[in-house]
């Protein structure tokens, strides 16, 4: 009876030791964590969606990256619908890094600019 508790344990523990070691490897992947600025930061949709169209280019080409990759003006705060930004839905972790490496060679929309995967 100790044996087999014995057993279990050095089970269990090497089971959890794994798992971390699998976490901190990248080996377990984990959703990204986007956010955008508080609501009471955030442009009018007015100015959301005159920054998306002054940009219409650079949104097309942000489009390009990927057959699932789409962009809009989002609408994030639930209590505010006047507060909007530039909304890019993506399908896969490699548009989305695509996507991450167009923007950040770029001056943006001169709005914020939120990620969010289907």
């Amino acid at each position: 009876m100790k044996a087999s508790k014995i057993i279990i344990s050095f089970s269990v523990g090497l089971f959890l030791l794994a798992g971390v070691f699998a976490f901190i490897n990248g080996w377990i992947p984990t959703p990204p964590k986007d956010t955008h600025p508080p609501c009471d930061q955030l442009p009018t949709v007015a100015e959301a969606t005159a920054a998306l169209e002054n940009h219409e280019q650079f949104a097309k080409e942000i489009e390009k990256l990927g057959e699932g990759i789409e962009v809009e003006v989002g609408k994030p705060c639930k209590n505010d619908q006047e507060r909007g930004l530039v909304l890019v839905r993506y399908d896969s972790k490699p548009e989305r890094d695509a996507i991450n490496k167009l923007l950040s060679r770029s001056e943006g929309f001169g709005v914020p600019v939120h990620l969010e995967k289907r």
